[in-house]
């Protein structure tokens, strides 16, 4: 099987052919996808790359963060690369925008680089289905849970997302708020769905309705994206008395937002947040949220994937613990 052969059977030019196979970018994902589906039907690898692999050191990992802007992603990935650094393995990080699509790119990765193993951050089971489905290596997806997959490969570490929602809002009812906005992410994610899920539970248990068209903003994991969408959630419902965020970067983005509109927080708004990020302590007014213990993340979640690889370990699904931190951001009203 020659690269010739492979272009003649997707009926692709050689070029193209040769474009995907060294991953150059301007090749459409349709026809990269269709080139690779011939490659993997037949296992081609470029005699250049089986070269690398005859000579390379073999323990490689590749760490997929889901998220650029997340800070707690990023907390993660830095303390997973310092325990690898006295470890015996590389580590090869891939950065994805939200939107992307981590199973298809890590599949393509598998293909080129033959990895020992791959650490997802901040994925989604979903887009871990189809062809990724075909690469059994040991894989750990950390801060989601993975278990609905049925994979023998793929393991997860995470905190009971639910659960922590569910005690965020359960936190802003106590405190008198009924007329409570969400921003959070699209809710064809998983994490955010499951979110989602956990917040509408505790209203549904105190009998509050929620508006989701009027009260539920779409908004990126990131201080912009929270911003933005807590002026979109003002102009539409300028009547809610509190705000539960996704993640502490929007809440942080949306703290902002609300001062500008000459709103004070938590004095004539109240603002939850989730994640515990560090610098959500030195916040004016310090930040209410649910904190996910990096540390525990990281360690475990290497861990699992280690015992997989050098041990041949079954793949588990762990839930660690989260702390929520009562901050200063939520006012007790009548």
């Amino acid at each position: 099987m020659t690269i010739k052969d492979i272009a003649k059977e997707c009926g692709c030019a050689i070029g193209t052919v040769s474009r995907v196979l060294n991953n150059h970018p301007d090749v459409s994902e349709k026809t990269r996808q269709k080139v690779m589906a011939v490659v993997e039907k037949h296992g081609f690898v470029l005699n250049t790359n089986a070269k690398q692999l005859k000579t390379q050191d073999r323990k490689n990992i590749v760490i997929i963060v889901k998220g650029a802007s997340s800070t707690l992603l990023n907390g993660l990935l830095e303390k997973i690369q310092k325990k690898l650094e006295i470890l015996p393995y590389t580590a090869n990080v891939v950065v994805l925008d939200e939107n992307d699509n981590e199973g298809m790119v890590a599949t393509r990765i598998n293909f080129e680089q033959k990895p020992l193993g791959f650490i997802f951050l901040g994925g989604s089971p979903k887009k871990l289905r189809g062809d990724f489905e075909k690469v059994h290596i040991p894989s750990v997806l950390i801060s989601n849970q993975a278990e609905s997959l049925g994979s023998a490969y793929i393991s997860s570490v995470s905190i009971d997302n639910m659960k922590a929602s569910f005690t965020s809002a359960e936190f802003l009812l106590k405190n008198g708020h009924r007329k409570i906005g969400v921003i959070g992410g699209a809710l064809d994610s998983e994490i955010s769905s499951t979110r989602y899920e956990g917040f509408l539970s505790a209203l549904i248990s105190a009998g509050v309705h929620f508006d989701f068209d009027h009260s539920y903003e779409i908004a990126k994991y990131s201080f912009e994206g929270g911003a933005l969408a807590a002026k979109r959630l003002i102009e539409k419902n300028p009547d809610i008395t509190a705000v539960f965020t996704m993640s502490d970067a929007m809440a942080i983005g949306a703290c902002r937002a609300f001062r500008d509109l000459g709103y004070k927080v938590p004095e004539n708004i109240s603002v939850i947040g989730f994640d515990g990020l560090a610098i959500s302590d030195y916040l004016c007014p310090r930040l209410t949220t649910i904190r996910q213990i990096e540390e525990e993340l990281a360690c475990e979640g290497l861990n699992v994937l280690l015992d997989s690889i050098e041990n041949k370990a079954s793949c588990c699904h762990k839930i660690v613990p989260f702390e929520f931190i009562q901050g200063e951001s939520v006012k007790k009203i009548d």
